[in-house]
């Protein structure tokens, strides 16, 4: 799964968005494009999944929690990348505040989302001249997903190694280790600074400008400051999108870059990348918060996330990679 990574795009710089439709609805499917395009779109959050860095799949959210538009380009098919960006989207609508989510699915593909936890709420009709069925989802109905009996043959005798557990305990804000925990504003400084807390060496901050609500208050520095002082090896890595000088002003991450240089670093996404709605936090190979989209105070935390903080830190280090330090995050650092 490290070879997939999904995203939002806003509709106006949505192109690769675009092609797929084009390509699955309506030179595929003979979907007019009057029906096609519709004005949902300008307001819609679209996903767009990669996979080995192609763009392979797409779906979109209404704000009244509708899913449509979901594609898999023909020769990406096969892979489970539909399921994949159709979990990103579930998570994204519950961590907005959504619990109940619709769909008008195409008939053929009804059983796919009943495995999503979707259920049928109407009889067939026609849409674009192909039969659809209503789908409903309830938050409320799931249950934890049970996996297969696996067959496994014993290789004999094998050592034992008991791990170290003399770690600190989970803080109470953590809930369960793997699951995803929703949080908002009243509880999402306490769930973040729980994963700072146990961060060891490597903390990436993605777009806090966008979220001064929660990265500009005295707690959470205290907890980057903690982080310091007990892991003088670990390294802060803190990029933004735009240079916000409400951001850089006062009790702000810039001042740790102040009084730890060598170990805090600043610096601003490449003006010529596409901007983001999401903010994100990773501490090492498996904590992992994100706020999908900032105008919305909704997000999700998770402890123990290794697949997910491989997919977006590596994303991560390649907006790294090409970053700049801004003149402006130089005058306020002299």
């Amino acid at each position: 799964m490290n070879e997939i990574y999904v995203t939002t795009v806003d509709w106006i710089n949505g192109k690769a968005v675009r092609d797929i439709r084009q390509q699955v609805f309506i030179d595929e499917q003979q979907v007019p494009e009057d029906l096609e395009w519709d004005a949902e779109d300008d307001n819609a959050t679209h996903f767009l999944l990669y996979y080995q860095q192609q763009p392979a799949a797409t779906a979109r959210l209404l704000h009244d929690g509708h899913i449509g538009r979901v594609a898999v380009l023909p020769d990406f098919r096969g892979k489970g990348l539909g399921a994949e960006v159709m979990q990103q989207v579930i998570a994204f609508a519950q961590a907005s505040g959504m619990h109940e989510l619709h769909l008008s699915a195409q008939t053929h593909a009804t059983a796919f989302y009943r495995k999503l936890g979707f259920s049928i709420t109407s009889e067939e009709y026609l849409d674009a001249g192909i039969a659809h069925q209503d789908m409903y989802w309830q938050s409320s109905d799931q249950s934890p997903l049970q996996l297969p009996d696996i067959e496994f043959d014993s290789p004999g005798r094998f050592a034992i190694h008991n791990p170290d557990l003399s770690r600190e305990p989970v803080s109470e804000y953590a809930g369960e280790t793997d699951g995803m925990i929703t949080v908002n504003d009243d509880n999402a400084l306490p769930h973040v600074a729980t994963l700072v807390s146990q961060c060891r060496r490597r903390l990436r901050i993605y777009s806090p400008e966008q979220a001064r609500w929660l990265f500009n208050r005295l707690d959470f520095n205290n907890a980057c400051e903690s982080l310091i002082a007990r892991e003088p090896l670990a390294r802060i890595q803190i990029l933004l999108q735009s240079v916000d000088t409400d951001f850089l002003q006062g009790r702000s991450l810039l001042s740790l870059t102040h009084r730890f240089p060598s170990l805090c670093e600043i610096r601003c996404q490449h003006p010529d990348l596409q901007k983001q709605k999401y903010v994100q936090l990773m501490t090492d190979a498996q904590g992992f918060f994100m706020q999908p989209d900032h105008r919305v105070r909704q997000a999700f935390a998770r402890e123990y996330s290794p697949d997910q903080v491989k997919r977006w830190a590596d994303q991560f280090d390649e907006l790294w990679g090409s970053s700049q330090s801004d003149p402006a995050i130089r005058r306020f650092l002299l």
